[in-house]
């Protein structure tokens, strides 16, 4: 395999658009075996009530909208415990976001990089890009 940058613009997109479709399916069989399958298997285990973990994130019309509809349980207990918290200590909304955000994206980086052992930004700088 040629690296990028020996690589003409064309083939580069041809190969980035032959990984679209397969990273999509995985991507989405991933989010139903964990969290319509496994979390709603743990939950019935448990005897959980509340089983809202994700709500419908495929009609997000923001991406603000997005992020705080596909990860129901990440997102309230970011609210609960850094949102508002900030807010409470007088830091304005925006800033709270923000950190909420930096905080998300180190974390979804320390979850990818660890297990692989390799540290790099990748994650980190997509989501911090959006």
């Amino acid at each position: 395999m040629q690296p990028f940058k020996e690589m003409d613009f064309g083939r580069l997109l041809e190969r980035i658009i032959t990984l679209a479709l397969p990273n999509h399916l995985l991507w989405i069989l991933m989010f139903y075996m964990v969290f319509h399958s496994c979390l709603n298997l743990l939950a019935e285990l448990l005897r959980f009530g509340d089983r809202e973990f994700y709500s419908d994130w495929w009609n997000a019309q923001t991406v603000s909208q997005f992020w705080s509809t596909w990860n129901k349980p990440v997102h309230r207990w970011c609210l609960r415990h850094i949102y508002h918290p900030l807010i409470a200590m007088g830091h304005s909304r925006l800033t709270a976001q923000v950190t909420v955000f930096c905080l998300s994206a180190f974390f979804h980086e320390y979850l990818v990089s660890i297990p692989l052992r390799m540290i790099r930004v990748w994650a980190f700088s997509a989501m911090l890009f959006q």
